[in-house]
């Protein structure tokens, strides 16, 4: 863990040098931007004495601009306790619909996640719903920044000894610069609600990531928790490698 931990360190050092000799407009960072992409999505989150290490494909699909669909599998390693699994995650799909005017967009979608988790460390045991309402604004060509409403409802739970039922809210404000030379960073706040417990937890994520090309790029996000009642995590690093079809 600790020479993964310092890779994904010098890596989100690295990529602000690696940015100044890019000469492509930073693509697929603002919420607002609705592109055909695939992405790979390794990620360590850390909690307490566990880890969870997850490679994550996910595959999105623009229709017309306006619409979307994507889906979402990982591969999981979950370590704690003295125990380890190993294997596929639940499953992610969603559709969306925005529409932009001036400098303003809305994005409504709809989100799905069904059980197919091959191991109980590794999933929710559960089906759930998740309405998705954003709201992105332009402050001008390259600053943006969006609120973000998620909901996790349980609509039928397989393991209920397990796993209690969900009932979360999932509440983000965005602030991003997409430079024209290839490179950006974004901040990321939020705060998660368990609706069943009455839980809150607080935290924050923020991303540094670059074009390779026009059609390509990488980034790194770590994230930390700051406080609150509910401990959902302590701290968590994600790589992205992202490819784009226009």
């Amino acid at each position: 863990m600790k020479k993964t931990i310092i890779t994904f360190t010098i890596l989100l050092f690295a990529l602000p040098y690696v940015a100044h000799a890019k000469d492509n407009a930073a693509r697929g960072v603002n919420p607002a931007d609705n592109l055909t992409k695939i992405e790979l999505l390794p990620q360590l989150r850390a909690f307490g004495d566990s880890s969870m290490t997850s490679l994550t494909l996910k595959y999105d699909k623009a229709i017309r601009k306006v619409f979307g669909i994507n889906a979402e599998l990982p591969l999981l390693r979950y370590s704690g306790y003295g125990a380890s699994d190993n294997g596929i995650g639940d499953l992610t799909v969603r559709a969306r619909a925005q529409h932009t005017w001036g400098r303003h967009t809305v994005i409504g979608a709809g989100e799905f996640i069904l059980p197919t988790a091959t191991e109980n460390t590794l999933g929710a045991q559960q089906y759930t719903f998740d309405p998705i309402l954003g709201y992105v604004y332009s402050f001008g060509h390259n600053i943006f920044g969006a609120l973000v409403a998620k909901q996790y409802i349980s609509l039928h739970n397989t393991e209920p000894s397990f796993s209690p039922d969900i009932n979360q809210g999932q509440y983000r404000m965005l602030l991003g610069y997409a430079s024209q030379r290839g490179w950006w960073m974004l901040a990321d706040p939020q705060i998660w609600i368990n609706f069943e417990t009455g839980h809150q937890e607080i935290l924050a994520e923020f991303e540094l990531g670059t074009m390779l090309n026009q059609t390509t790029g990488v980034w790194v996000r770590a994230g930390h928790r700051l406080g609150g009642n509910w401990h959902r995590n302590d701290w968590t690093v994600l790589m992205g490698i992202r490819f784009m079809r226009f």
